[in-house]
């Protein structure tokens, strides 16, 4: 929705190894990997990062924060002098410390306040992207 609306490009972070199809599996790798501190490898890397100015970064919110790769992503560029707009899918806990992560992990970033869409109700939350993209 931010793409179509903002007209801007989409790049796909995404695990070299894929995280299981279920969902109690794909939490616990997912709270092993926070556990560790992990930074699992990505797939792909934007090959021109100093293009952009304004970062609309997108997540689901695992255990109060961002996917490692998310992590990965945010430490393999620098994002000094750009803005970082976070925005995540969640099933009670809102953005949780994610907003505060990417900003210690982008302390040169400006980091915007965030949109959290409820998973349950993110393919209906065309109107609530949009006005919050109007208030930023």
């Amino acid at each position: 929705m931010i793409e179509e609306i903002t007209e801007g490009d989409m790049f796909h972070i995404e695990a070299v190894e894929s995280y299981p199809k279920d969902y109690t599996e794909t939490t616990k790798v997912a709270q092993d990997e926070l556990d560790a501190n992990a930074r699992p490898e990505i797939t792909d890397h934007v090959e021109n990062m100093e293009d952009y100015d304004v970062i609309f970064l997108g997540y689901p919110n695992w255990w109060g924060t961002m996917p490692m790769p998310v992590f990965t992503f945010l430490e393999e560029y620098d994002f000094s002098e750009k803005t970082i707009v976070p925005f995540c899918t969640h099933e009670g806990s809102g953005l949780g410390h994610s907003e505060k992560d990417i900003a210690r992990l982008c302390p040169e970033a400006t980091v915007l306040k965030g949109l959290a869409i409820n998973g349950t109700s993110a393919g209906s939350a065309k109107t609530n992207v949009s006005n919050w993209l109007d208030k930023i």
